[in-house]
C-alpha cells in the first residue's frame, strides 16, 4: 500500500509543483490581477488545461508509439492535418461531429498505412521516407476542397463538440485505449520492443518485421485521426507546405520525453498524461503573464525543458548523494 502511495505521489509531483510555482509567480505580478482577483486562479484554468492537455496527450501518444518501436515519423503532423481538413469538411457538410470523427480516423489510418507501405516496399531509411511522405501529404492539402483548408468548423458548436468539454474526453479516451491495447495487449506491441532494442535478433527469432510495422502504423493512424478531430474542433486549419506540419508535431514532443521520465514511477501512458497536464499549467501561467506567445515563450520553454533534461540526466547522481547523506546521518545518530 505504501509503495502505491509513494508512486502516486511521485507521479503527481510534477503538475503540483508546476501549479505552485506558477501560482507564486502570478500572485506576485500586478498585471495578473483583474478587479482584485488573480486571473490564474479561475475556472478558465481548469477548462483550458483540460482541453489543451487532451490534444497534447493524443499527439504525444502517436509520437511515442512510433518512437518506442524505434522510429521517428516526420509524417505524423501532415497525416493529422490532412485528416483534419478532409474529416472537418465532410463533417461540416453532413452537419455531424460523429461523421467528422469517423472520416478523420479512417483517412488517418489510410494515410498511415500508405506511409508504412512505402517504407516497407521502398526499403528507405525512416527519416527519408517520412520526410518524403510529409511533403506529399502537405501538397495534397492544396488539392482537396479548393485549397481552402477549413476555417469555420471550430466556431460551429454543433460540429466542434469533440473540441470542447465534455466531448473532448471521448477521442482522448479512445486514443489512450488504442495505445494501451497495442502496447500491452497485442503481440505486435511486445514484439516491437524487441525489434527496437535489437532488430536483427528479433528477425532471427522469427518476428515478421514488415507485419509488425504495418500493425504499428494502423494504431498510430487511429490515434492521429483522433488527434485530428480535436485539432480541427479548436483551430482553423490552413493548407501546409515546406515541412510546416513537422513543427506541429515537434511542438507536442516535449511531453513525450518528460512523460517517459515521469512514467518511471508508474507507466509511460500515465507519465505522458501527467506531463501534458503540467506543461499546460505552465502555458496557462505564461498566458496570464502575457508571455504565452512569441519569443519569450520559446525562451522560457527552452530553458525549462533544458533544465528538466539536465535534472533527469543527473537523477542517479542526486540519488547517490542523498543516500550518502542519509547513511551519514544514520551513523551519526546516537
Amino acid at each position: 500500500m505504501m509503495k502505491i502511495i509513494k508512486k502516486t505521489g511521485l507521479t503527481l509531483l510534477f503538475p503540483v509543483l508546476m501549479f505552485l510555482v506558477m501560482l507564486a509567480i502570478t500572485a506576485s505580478t500586478e498585471k495578473c490581477y483583474v478587479n482584485g482577483k488573480l486571473i490564474f486562479l479561475s475556472y478558465d484554468l481548469v477548462r483550458q488545461v483540460i482541453i489543451n492537455a487532451c490534444m497534447t496527450v493524443c499527439v504525444a501518444l502517436a509520437i511515442w508509439l512510433q518512437l518506442k518501436n524505434g522510429r521517428f515519423d516526420f509524417s505524423g503532423g501532415a497525416t493529422m492535418i490532412l485528416a483534419a481538413i478532409i474529416g472537418g469538411n465532410i463533417g461540416m457538410n453532413a452537419k455531424s461531429a460523429w461523421v467528422a470523427l469517423i472520416v478523420a480516423v479512417v483517412v488517418a489510418v489510410i494515410l498511415s498505412c500508405f506511409t508504412a507501405l512505402v517504407y516497407i516496399v521502398g526499403r528507405l531509411p525512416i527519416i527519408i521516407c517520412t520526410i518524403g511522405m510529409t511533403l506529399l501529404y502537405e501538397s495534397l492539402t492544396y488539392l482537396v476542397f479548393n485549397a481552402n483548408g477549413i476555417r469555420t468548423f471550430y466556431s460551429n458548436a454543433s460540429v466542434s463538440f469533440f473540441g470542447r468539454i465534455p466531448g473532448v474526453f471521448l477521442p482522448t479516451a479512445l486514443a489512450v485505449a488504442a495505445f494501451v491495447l497495442f502496447t500491452y495487449f497485442t503481440s505486435a506491441g511486445r514484439k516491437g520492443k524487441i525489434l527496437s532494442n535489437n532488430q536483427s535478433a528479433g528477425v532471427n527469432i522469427g518476428i515478421d518485421e514488415k507485419k509488425n510495422i504495418f500493425i504499428t502504423y494502423i494504431y498510430s493512424g487511429i490515434i492521429l485521426g483522433l488527434a485530428a478531430i480535436i485539432y480541427v474542433s479548436q483551430n482553423s486549419v490552413e493548407p501546409q507546405s515546406s515541412l510546416a506540419t513537422s513543427s506541429i508535431m515537434f511542438s507536442y514532443i516535449v511531453p513525450v520525453f518528460m512523460g517517459t521520465f515521469i512514467g518511471m514511477a508508474s507507466c509511460d501512458v500515465i507519465g505522458i498524461i501527467i506531463a501534458a497536464i503540467g506543461m499546460e499549467i505552465l502555458n496557462y501561467g505564461l498566458n496570464c503573464l502575457n508571455l504565452g506567445a512569441g519569443g519569450w515563450q520559446q525562451i522560457i520553454m527552452g530553458v525549462f525543458v533544458l533544465g528538466f533534461y539536465a535534472f533527469s540526466a543527473q537523477i542517479g547522481t542526486i540519488q547517490n548523494i542523498l543516500n550518502r547523506l542519509t547513511h551519514k546521518t544514520a551513523k551519526a545518530a546516537p
